[in-house]
């Protein structure tokens, strides 16, 4: 670029403007579309960890703001990591639309795996998953042997619901 157009650029980021995708930087007025279709391949836009991420990080992805963003931490820690971006989903009142707008721009490491067989009901009740049925958890543990510990025990026994032991399967859970 000549350093015009570099500075362009770099005055758009210090004031606060993002890349989100590659296709941002060719919606720049100072980079032409011969310029993007050249440069296209290198361009590398990483995506944000969503068990990693701070407010600030989910605050700047589009359509997102302070109210989701507290929300999606609240959420993670809820949840003790988000096993897949889908969770994002199971935030109250963040839409399929609203997901399907930023799932390209994030993605989800392995989180801990959440230690259901080991928690007291206390701290199983904050579970999004869990919730009421957290009693029930701490009662099938008592009342059955750890080879029996599994969500679909869970279901058989009647602790959770299919819904619940559907979301509870795709959380990355701790052997018993």
């Amino acid at each position: 670029f000549p350093e015009k157009q570099a500075q362009a650029i770099v005055n758009y980021r210090q004031k606060g403007g993002r890349f989100h995708r590659p296709e941002d930087f060719a919606r720049s007025y100072v980079v032409a579309d011969s310029v993007y279709e050249r440069l296209a391949p290198w361009i590398d836009i990483p995506k944000l960890d969503i068990n990693r991420a701070d407010s600030a990080a989910f605050d700047a992805l589009p359509g997102i703001g302070g109210y989701y963003a507290a929300r999606m931490l609240e959420f993670r820690s809820r949840l003790g990591g988000y096993s897949h971006t889908e969770q994002l989903m199971d935030i109250y009142r963040f839409s399929a639309e609203r997901y399907e707008a930023l799932k390209d721009l994030v993605t989800c490491s392995a989180p801990e795996p959440y230690p259901l067989w080991d928690l007291p009901e206390d701290e199983l009740r904050k579970h999004p998953y869990i919730g009421r049925s957290a009693h029930g958890v701490v009662v099938y543990r008592q009342h059955n042997p750890r080879s029996r510990w599994t969500v679909e025990g869970l279901l058989e026994a009647g602790v959770v619901d299919a819904g619940q032991a559907e979301r509870l399967g795709r959380c990355l859970i701790s052997k018993p």
